[in-house]
């Protein structure tokens, strides 16, 4: 344990992230510092990230060398001993498992936690190699098998490993569920675990783009590598992806800040319409179709008829109603960052960008499959959409960035509803239906045009002299050229307030004050802008300052530190890791062309 505690201050990110469809888990080292179960959104058992002291581990001796993915969600972790530690989260199960090559003894020491690191398991031994780690405060336990031909026990909760074998660790909600002594079924973790390798193998390879994507040329990455970073973002958002409904949630944690020792700390354990519909643009990109006609297919079910089409901005991962935001008050934050947070206020906000990212993200899936069926059979919730931003388009709202207490007339929530009724009306077209909404789509064009531009640029809302990054969606998403001269003027003005060493910020304040740290996503918004306008090394330049961050693990956070090169914020952020995707494929098209021309 003293160990642990002194060489937990040494926490860096990025981490390597593991997901199975149901939960995740974060790996320091040899240390799992986050997992919850059963799910996403429940309870932590491990959260030591947010409290090394109260946190919980599951922590294996030993200096690591070597940290890479054998396959999306598999991490394989070399010592320098030359022992070897994979780990995964079962599919189809609540369980994980961590396979050791020990070259010479290592010691295993595991303490879960439940509640949020409120509720220390207690522990019971069932044999010399099954352990139950119990919740004092509900019927849930952990079965813990050592499965090694040689094992010690040092104390209640730890031990020395010999050789090779599998930890596994399960989530039962009750004693009806556990496994010793109670299966008469073969149990076979090795079966299970190289199973679950090969399943996520397999999967990767209906994906497309591979040849493209090894093709582009970055300074400091060879085509393998970017491959490599491409491969790993499809595979981490297909493991975010909650299985059982088809939800996404926007990051696997809670309360990682955006700027250490801040209070700018939320939980992202939620399916949002707007994250959700980005990753599913992304997938259809990378040839996942099924998966992201999935997430389109949860929220459509998702669709009020009686008030806003998407009454939340973000929904619990099994479609209910969002848990109300509540404080942690006994764990300690990362470095010190709180309040630690459970539940999203952001539910209560009125957003009116969302219906314009699903519509927008539904159409791209009848572009990619020609599915009119899907149209015809969804013609009730396009319908009711679009007649529902044909009627309340002039609403004030918060905005994508979702500041509270603040209402305008963002510019950007506009164009996403010309979006709405844009998309709709080719949907209709595509079945050979009449598009009722051709109209409101350029009174709001129109409107954008004579109220959203002050002084030759777009702004970030009426009544505002300032730019966002959010503004340079508009020609991403159609709504004027790019080579349009008042967006070139914004273009230039969000380079002139809103850049920062190579990256971007999302806006230059908030209600909370100066944004800090640049925004991945904006940073990739300008890459594909720059794309689209020819400027690749520039579009390059952004797109490996991202990556350097990664430090080849390839996954991204929220915010980026341009100076230490490191993620803020909760990681890995779908969302950005979306417009990865889309932004190299993007840049893999225009270097084709350029090389035919």
């Amino acid at each position: 344990m003293l160990y642990y505690l002194l060489n937990f201050s040494n926490f860096v990110k990025p981490l390597p992230c593991i997901n199975n469809e149901f939960t995740g888990a974060l790996i320091k080292g040899t240390d799992i510092v986050w997992l919850t179960f059963p799910r996403y959104d429940s309870p932590s058992v491990f959260s030591s990230i947010l409290d090394p002291q109260r946190g919980g581990h599951f922590f294996i001796t030993g200096e690591v060398a070597k940290q890479e993915y054998l396959v999306p969600n598999v991490l394989l972790t070399t010592l320098k001993d030359g022992s070897e530690i994979t780990d995964l989260l079962l599919h189809g199960e609540h369980g994980l498992v961590r396979k050791i090559v020990a070259k010479n003894p290592l010691k295993v020491s595991i303490l879960p936690v439940f509640n949020y690191g409120k509720s220390p398991a207690t522990i019971e031994r069932l044999s010399d190699k099954v352990f139950k780690f119990s919740n004092p405060e509900s019927s849930e336990f952990l079965e813990v098998h050592l499965l090694f031909d040689k094992l010690d026990q040092i104390s209640e909760n730890s031990w020395t490993v010999y050789g090779e074998g599998y930890i596994y660790m399960g989530y039962f909600k009750d004693d009806r569920f556990g496994i010793f002594g109670k299966r008469q079924l073969k149990f076979d973790v090795a079966r299970g675990f190289e199973r679950t390798i090969a399943y996520w193998r397999n999967t990767m390879k209906r994906g497309r783009s591979k040849g493209k994507i090894a093709e582009i040329e970055i300074e400091g990455y060879t085509g393998d590598q970017l491959l490599e970073a491409y491969q790993t973002s499809v595979g981490i958002l297909l493991g975010l992806l909650y299985n059982p409904t088809g939800a996404i949630v926007a990051a696997p944690t809670t309360s990682l800040p955006e700027v250490e020792g801040g209070s700018r700390n939320w939980d992202y354990r939620f399916a949002w319409v707007r994250d959700s519909s980005i990753v599913a643009e992304a997938l259809i990109s990378a040839g996942f179709s099924a998966e992201a006609r999935r997430i389109i297919e949860f929220f459509s079910r998702m669709v009020s008829f009686t008030s806003k089409p998407f009454i939340y901005p973000l929904y619990s991962i099994d479609g209910s109603v969002p848990p109300k935001e509540e404080e942690i008050p006994w764990l300690s934050g990362y470095e010190n960052s709180k309040p630690v947070r459970i539940g999203n206020a952001a539910a209560g906000q009125l957003q009116l960008d969302l219906e314009g990212f699903f519509l927008d993200a539904f159409f791209k899936y009848y572009e990619a499959t020609g599915d009119e069926n899907y149209i015809r059979s969804h013609l009730d919730v396009i319908e009711y959409i679009a007649d529902w931003v044909s009627e309340n388009w002039k609403l004030e709202d918060v905005g994508i960035w979702e500041e509270r207490g603040v209402q305008g007339h963002y510019i950007h929530s506009k164009v996403m509803m010309w979006v709405a009724l844009d998309r709709a009306g080719k949907l209709m077209n595509a079945i050979g239906k009449e598009n009722p909404w051709k109209e409101t789509r350029h009174e709001i064009k129109e409107w954008v045009l004579q109220n959203g531009v002050s002084n030759g640029i777009f702004v970030k809302k009426v009544g505002s002299n300032e730019v966002d990054a959010a503004l340079l969606t508009l020609p991403i998403y159609g709504f004027i050229d790019v080579q349009d001269e008042t967006f070139l003027n914004t273009l230039r003005e969000i380079e002139n307030q809103l850049l920062y060493k190579g990256q971007l910020k999302r806006y230059k304040r908030d209600f909370l004050g100066e944004a800090k740290y640049p925004f991945v996503l904006a940073s990739l918004w300008l890459a594909r802008v720059y794309i689209r306008l020819g400027r690749i090394q520039e579009a390059k330049n952004i797109i490996k300052g991202i990556l350097d961050a990664t430090q080849g693990i390839y996954l991204v956070g929220e915010h980026i530190d341009p100076d230490r090169k490191e993620f803020t914020g909760n990681y890995p952020q779908a969302f950005a890791q979306a417009n990865l995707i889309l932004a190299l494929d993007e840049l893999a098209e225009a270097e084709k062309k350029e090389d035919k021309s």
